[in-house]
């Protein structure tokens, strides 16, 4: 078990927590696939980092309004695997567009003057993200946002818990 959940035959297994029935799998990831994975991300972030930042803001929003239009199902899920009332995972999934936060991140993001100077933010790199369970889609995007308009690429770790509803929005995005 990893966080109170079960592990079988190499896989965490998710269960309804009112019903107890098991709503899906989901395969655990090898060290090898999770070296592959930073290697990708290592790849893929100076293209990333190269794209203008007013780009990355706008892909970011398409992808947080795609996922926007899923937010029925998304909520469902989330009552589903983690057992959020319906009520609050519905106002957490239809919190998913997030315009207006992406806004914010872009002018934190954008070059300052300051007397004779100009400050420029430069990426990172690769950022490991671990999300928390209590609020899986609105947390997941708190934290991997920043990182990605900043030109950072992201690997991201949902809980055992909520595997299925973050890997759902992942995903699709």
């Amino acid at each position: 078990m990893v966080q109170g959940v079960l592990i079988e035959d190499g896989c965490l297994v998710d269960t309804n927590p009112a019903t107890g029935e098991v709503i899906g799998r989901v395969k655990c990831t090898t060290q090898a696939q999770v070296s592959a994975t930073i290697a990708a991300a290592r790849a893929a972030q100076p293209a990333w980092a190269a794209t203008a930042l007013s780009e990355r803001i706008s892909l970011l929003k398409g992808a947080c309004n795609l996922l926007a239009s899923k937010q029925s199902e998304l909520a469902e899920l989330i009552t589903r695997e983690m057992g959020k009332v319906s009520s609050e995972a519905r106002e957490e999934a239809a919190g998913i567009a997030k315009d207006d936060y992406l806004d914010l991140i872009a002018a934190a993001n954008a070059p300052t003057q300051i007397e004779n100077g100009v400050v420029v933010r430069e990426p990172h790199g690769v950022v490991a993200v671990c999300s928390p369970w209590n609020f899986p889609a609105d947390e997941a995007l708190l934290l991997t946002l920043p990182a990605l308009a900043a030109g950072n690429t992201v690997v991201l770790k949902p809980s055992e818990v909520t595997k299925l509803a973050v890997g759902a929005f992942v995903a699709d995005a």
